[in-house]
């Protein structure tokens, strides 16, 4: 029981069950209301079309006027019969102009607004008594044009008149003779003709109202007269329409896009038939004359609502219950073989690596099973080999001399080999990971650096240990602690000591017989008074030279025995570093351009003010030209270049000589060592110099830097720091 409401089958089912039902009332919801809303939508748009063609169509209403009232007003003898008053002559004139036109009635007023011609198409009566003696001149729109004021719409006003025959749309437009106002034309349309006309375009129901919500005229119900008290609208609802379409640009359309948001809309019962109402402004050379109303009729979209409703229901219920007799079979499916690897991977956790699931399918629960077969096969195999290197690794770090230690990020020992327990125990007494701080605490000198491994000596209690250790990383790089080789080289330093002690001792003893050889071969020299004779007087130089060269090399060794004892004492005074430098590129200028080789200097004007021991200075630098000029060739070049920042002044000595191998550029500052390239084979040195070079000016608190390239030339850049006064200087001037 247990298994079956918890188990994979029941929450495939269960949840798939309960979101089906979901999904599908949801579904079948949001498919009626996008058909109830598209059946709106297109309601709605019919609207807007239908309020479009209305705005259009009053547009057109408003051309055609125009263009009779021009006709009117350009007619030869329309003018001068005017101005004289001439109703014969009017009479004969303006029933021609309009009898096949689409306007309803002409009136022809004088300068002061009173009737003088009128002719009205609406009336089955006289066409003229309409208009007969009536005196338009308290309308202010007729004052306007007769007295000639221009706006920016122009010259033309349009007026809504109630006349007996019903109301009527005039355009108004002046009558001129010779550019002087004679008189006006007033070319209307019947209100009522113009709302069937509208409702014609626009395949609508179209009612016009004025700004008190009274019904003009209207298509609704085929016009009859209570009808119109049925759809009459409060004056309100004018100020309401046009506050909305007045924040539209599109304000002159009647209609806004959306209209259920942006136009107002009512609904009502006419003889039993439901329409909406969508309202705008009725509006004319920027004057408005009150509401217009677009109407449609709605009860289709009721009954097609109800009719897609039903059907989607009927549809939606049939596709749930198949959806889930489907799901709970898939369900079914997937929850055999899941519960078959639940029990596999159950047994492989516990340790059980040869159980296999055996599921054979052709589909992901299949690649999904074989794929965990295979891994379980993997780990097993691997799982023997992991065993097999354990007990090598641990036969290797049992026999091996070399004492063995991991170390996590705090220095603490998490693996060891007998060999490094033996090795600490017999220095500090005890093997633990305080006894080893212990020793990392004791004088430790670093022998060297390469990558991310390091090598330090440890003298402690009269024994020596020389430790490697590198940083072990995860897959991710970052450190996860430190592996350490320690090696007892207690026997190693003590003959290193008794060398360098050996050196030390020759080379104090080999000055005295040097200096004996020195003496005498210049008393040679000075007592011969010219009785040597030439290969003598050569071998004499030779003795010389060769003595001189033995007494540097001799210093040399003094020097670096002085070094590695900490007694070379600096004097230090304020010199003038680019003074220095000048000084020194002098001294060697013979030398370097004897061997034709260009020599280029580059210094400061400022004098960069240093901290310095000169005759030590002069050393460490002279050798770094020495190297230049022994191993640059004839035609080569060397350059001197003093530069700096606001801390330190550097000092670039390259030359384009052979080169340095890029196997021996990390020993080039050893003791002793020489870099062993063909082109200088026959070079001679002891391996001293850069040696020296780079021991003085760790001694000044700088440093020595190199780069070179076999073939190119070699690069050597020293830093010294600069005295407070002058490391504020940012640039070289």
């Amino acid at each position: 029981m247990k298994r079956l409401f918890s188990g994979i089958g029941s929450k495939i089912v269960f949840p798939y069950l309960l979101l089906t039902l979901i999904v599908a009332g949801i579904g079948a919801f949001i498919v009626v209301s996008l058909v109830t809303g598209t059946l709106h939508e297109r309601f709605n748009n019919q609207l807007l079309d239908s309020g479009r063609v209305v705005a259009e169509s009053m547009v057109e209403y408003e051309e055609d006027r125009l263009a009779v009232l021009r006709q009117v007003a350009l007619t030869e003898g329309v003018p001068e019969g005017l101005a004289s008053q001439n109703h014969q002559q009017l009479q004969l004139l303006i029933p021609q102009i309009i009898v096949n036109s689409p306007t309803d009635a002409v009136v022809l007023l004088d300068r002061n607004g009173r009737t003088q011609f009128a002719w009205d198409q609406t009336t089955d009566s006289d066409p003229e008594a309409t208009f007969a003696n009536t005196n338009f001149a308290q309308i202010e729109d007729v004052q306007f044009v007769l007295s000639g004021f221009v706006d920016q719409y122009g010259d033309k006003r349009v007026i809504l008149v109630d006349t007996p025959s019903g109301h009527m749309l005039f355009t108004v437009g002046p009558v001129l003779l010779d550019d002087k106002v004679v008189g006006a034309a007033m070319v209307g349309t019947a209100v009522r003709k113009m709302a069937i006309g509208l409702t014609e375009s626009a395949i609508a129901r179209v009612t016009l109202y004025s700004q008190s919500g009274q019904v003009i005229a209207t298509t609704l119900g085929n016009g009859r007269e209570n009808i119109a008290d049925l759809i009459e609208e409060p004056a309100s609802q004018y100020t309401a329409v046009l506050n909305l379409l007045t924040e539209s640009p599109n304000r002159y359309q009647v209609v806004a896009e959306n209209a259920e948001t942006n136009v107002p809309l009512r609904r009502l019962e006419v003889l039993n038939q439901d329409y909406q109402l969508a309202f705008g402004d009725w509006r004319l050379r920027n004057e408005s004359f009150g509401l217009f109303s677009v109407a449609l009729p709605s009860n289709f979209i009721v009954n097609a609502a109800a009719t897609s409703r039903n059907s989607l229901n009927l549809v939606f219920t049939i596709a749930t219950v198949a959806v889930i007799m489907i799901g709970y079979l898939v369900a079914r499916s997937i929850a055999r073989p899941l519960n078959r690897l639940v029990d596999v991977t159950t047994d492989v956790t516990e340790g059980n690596l040869h159980q296999r699931t055996g599921i054979l399918r052709n589909d992901e629960i299949g690649t999904l099973a074989l794929s965990f077969d295979t891994m379980t096969e993997r780990l097993d195999k691997r799982n023997r080999q992991l065993i097999a290197q354990k007990s090598e690794l641990a036969a290797i770090l049992q026999s091996i001399a070399d004492g063995v230690i991991m170390l996590d990020n705090e220095n603490n020992i998490v693996n060891s080999n007998p060999a490094a327990q033996k090795m600490i125990a017999d220095i500090t007494g005890e093997f633990s990971s305080a006894s080893l701080q212990k020793l990392f605490a004791a004088s430790s000198t670093n022998i060297s650096i390469e990558g991310s491994e390091m090598t330090s000596r440890y003298d402690m209690n009269g024994r020596v240990l020389s430790a490697s250790s590198a940083l072990v990383k995860t897959p991710e790089g970052s450190p996860s602690g430190t592996v350490m080789v320690l090696r007892d080289i207690t026997r190693a330093a003590e003959a290193e000591h008794l060398k360098d002690d050996f050196i030390t001792s020759m080379s104090h003893e080999l000055r005295t017989p040097l200096t004996v050889v020195k003496l005498y071969t210049d008393l040679l020299k000075r007592s011969a008074n010219g009785a040597l004779a030439e290969q003598e007087h050569t071998y004499l130089e030779k003795i010389a030279k060769g003595s001189n060269e033995l007494e540097k090399h001799i210093q040399k060794m003094i020097n670096i025995s002085e070094i590695q004892a900490g007694t070379l004492h600096l004097k230090e005074a304020e010199t003038s570093f680019t003074a220095f430098i000048r000084e020194l590129a002098n001294e060697w200028r013979p030398k370097i351009e004897a061997k034709e080789i260009f020599f280029a200097v580059q210094l400061p004007e400022m004098p960069l003010l240093v901290s310095a021991d000169t005759s030590r200075l002069h050393w460490a630098i002279a050798n770094l030209l020495e190297n230049a000029l022994t191993y640059t060739a004839e035609k080569g070049s060397i350059q001197l270049t003093v530069h700096h920042d606001s801390e330190n002044v550097y000092l670039r000595v390259a030359d384009s000589g052979v080169g340095i191998a890029h196997g021996d550029q990390p020993f080039i500052f050893e003791r002793f060592f020489r870099a062993k390239n063909d082109l200088n084979y026959g070079e001679r040195g002891i391996g001293l110099g850069l040696y020296i070079a780079r021991e003085i000016l760790e001694l000044h608190g700088g440093s020595i830097t190199m780069e070179s390239k076999v073939g190119v030339g070699s690069t050597f850049t020293c830093a010294i720091p600069l005295q407070a006064e002058t490391a504020v200087i940012k640039e070289p001037v």
